[in-house]
C-alpha cells in the first residue's frame, strides 16, 4: 500500500473513538459519517481506536491507529454468553448479571474501559508531540475516552473537544446499573472534570445541552446532532408489507404491545398475514426474541439479523413500508437516536413509540411530516398507523414523504464541526 505524505498545510485532527470496526454497531456511525466529509478541505483526520494489534494504517486522506487493550465488559460477555457489552440489558437477566452490572457502575470510573486509557495516553502523547498535532476530539460513550483527552491536554497543551453522543451521569443505561450515593458523586466529579477542562463540548441533543449549561458557559457548548448519509430512493419496492426496526431492543425499549397488535392483525386478516414481514436488525434482548419465536403467528413472518453492513441499510430501509422507532422508556429524554435521521431521509413513514416527551424527536417528526410519537401502551394508535400504511400498500400507493433533508445530512454536520475546530 502506497503511503501518502501528509501535506504541511493540512490541519491534523486526532479523533479518539473506542468504536470503529464493523462489529461495533451504532457506536461507530456518528464519526464514520462525519469522517466522509471531514477528510480533505484542509483537514487530515487521524482515528485512534481499539484493535487486536497496535497498528497504523495510512491513507491519502486519513490515518487509522489501533491500540490493543483489555476490555472487562467483552470478557464478561464471552464467559457468560451475554450481550452485556452491546448494551442489551434484559429485564430477564440473571441475578449474577445484575450483580456485575452494579459492579460496573460502582467499581469502575468512568467505566470498565479504563484499562485502555493508560496505554492510549502513552502512545498518543508521543504521536502528538512528534507530529505537532494541535487538536484532539474524544467521543463517548465509553466516557473514559474523555479521560484520555483530559490527560493529553495536561501533558501536551493540545486543544481538546469533548464529544458527548450520550449523556453521562443522567444516562439511563448507567442509572439502571444502580450506582450508589458515593459512586454518583465520583461519576459527577469525572463529568465535571471533562466539561470544565475541555476547550469545547459538543452534544447531540438539545436537552443534554441545557443540562450542561448549568455547569459550563453556553459559549463553550455546541449542539451538533447526528445525521445521515442515506440516499433517498423510490426505485426499490417489495412485494411484502414490511415493518423494519434497526438497533437495540432492551428493557428500556420493550415493544410487547406493538407485537400484540401485529399478532391480532395476523389473526384477523388473512391478506395481511399472507403479505406481512417483520424485520429486526440489531441486538435484541432474549425475552423479546423468545416471545416472537414462541408465537405461532409471529414466528413465520419474522426475520432477525444481528449485524448488518451499513451499505445494506439503504436497501433494507427502502424496501420497508414502516420503520419502527423505539425511544428509551425513561424520564431523561436527553438522547436522540441516530437511526431517526436515516428514517427521515428515506421518506418512509415512521411508527415512533415513547412514553415521555423527547423534544428533539418530536420536533423532527413534526417538521418532516411524520406521525407523532405515541406511548408504548397506546394500542389503538399503533393499530391506526399500521392500518393506514397497510391500506396504502394494498392500493400500491407510493407514500414517500419528500422534503428538503439537507440539514439532516452528515455533510451539514461536518461543516458545523469544522467551524468548531477552526474556532479553537
Amino acid at each position: 500500500m502506497y503511503i501518502y505524505p501528509i501535506k504541511n498545510n493540512m490541519k491534523k485532527v486526532i479523533i479518539v473513538s473506542y468504536y470503529w470496526g464493523n462489529e461495533d454497531g451504532v457506536g461507530r456511525l456518528r464519526w464514520r459519517g462525519l469522517l466522509k466529509y471531514l477528510k480533505g478541505d484542509g483537514y487530515y483526520p487521524i482515528i485512534f481506536t481499539k484493535g487486536k494489534l497496535n497498528k497504523e494504517y495510512k491513507y491519502d486522506d486519513h490515518t487509522i491507529i489501533t491500540n490493543n487493550g483489555f476490555d472487562i465488559n467483552s470478557l464478561f460477555s464471552k464467559i457468560f454468553k451475554t450481550q452485556f457489552s452491546e448494551g442489551v440489558i434484559d429485564s430477564s437477566d440473571s441475578m449474577f448479571i445484575k450483580l456485575f452490572s452494579w459492579f460496573r457502575a460502582n467499581i469502575f470510573f468512568p467505566d470498565p474501559r479504563i484499562p485502555w486509557v493508560r496505554s492510549s495516553v502513552r502512545v498518543l502523547s508521543e504521536y502528538i508531540i512528534k507530529n505537532k498535532i494541535k487538536t484532539i476530539i474524544t467521543t463517548s460513550p465509553p466516557h473514559s475516552m474523555h479521560l484520555i483527552g483530559y490527560k493529553l491536554k495536561s501533558i501536551t497543551q493540545i486543544k481538546w473537544v469533548a464529544d458527548f453522543r450520550d449523556p453521562y451521569i443522567s444516562w439511563d443505561l448507567l442509572l439502571n446499573m444502580k450506582p450508589n450515593y458515593l459512586s454518583k458523586i465520583i461519576h459527577k466529579y469525572y463529568q465535571n472534570i471533562f466539561l470544565k477542562n475541555a476547550d469545547k463540548v459538543v452534544v447531540t441533543n438539545s436537552s443534554l445541552k441545557k443540562e450542561f449549561e448549568s455547569i459550563i458557559s453556553n459559549s463553550k457548548l455546541k449542539l451538533i446532532s447526528n445525521g445521515s448519509n442515506l440516499k433517498f430512493r423510490d426505485d426499490i419496492k417489495s412485494n411484502n408489507f414490511i415493518i423494519s426496526y434497526f438497533g437495540l431492543i432492551n428493557r428500556f425499549r420493550d415493544p410487547k404491545i406493538f407485537l400484540h397488535v401485529i399478532e391480532e392483525q395476523l389473526q384477523n386478516d388473512n391478506f395481511f398475514k399472507s403479505n406481512f414481514q417483520l424485520n429486526f436488525y440489531g441486538n435484541i434482548q432474549k425475552s423479546t426474541l423468545n416471545y416472537i419465536k414462541n408465537s405461532e403467528l409471529l414466528s413465520p413472518v419474522f426475520n432477525h439479523s444481528t449485524n448488518v453492513d451499513y451499505k445494506e441499510i439503504n436497501n433494507l430501509i427502502s424496501e420497508s413500508s414502516i420503520l419502527l422507532l423505539l425511544l428509551n422508556n425513561s424520564k431523561n429524554q436527553n438522547t436522540t437516536p441516530i437511526k431517526i435521521f436515516d428514517y427521515l431521509v428515506s421518506g418512509k413513514q415512521i411508527l415512533t413509540l415513547g412514553n415521555y416527551q423527547n423534544y428533539d424527536v418530536d420536533y423532527l417528526l413534526k417538521k418532516y411530516k411524520r406521525k407523532s410519537r405515541c406511548s408504548y401502551s397506546n394500542k389503538s394508535k399503533i393499530k391506526e398507523i399500521v392500518d393506514s400504511a397497510f391500506l396504502d400498500f394494498k392500493k400500491s400507493k407510493n407514500n414517500l414523504i419528500k422534503a428538503d433533508y439537507t440539514n439532516l445530512k452528515f455533510k451539514n454536520k461536518a461543516d458545523q464541526y469544522k467551524k468548531v475546530i477552526s474556532s479553537l
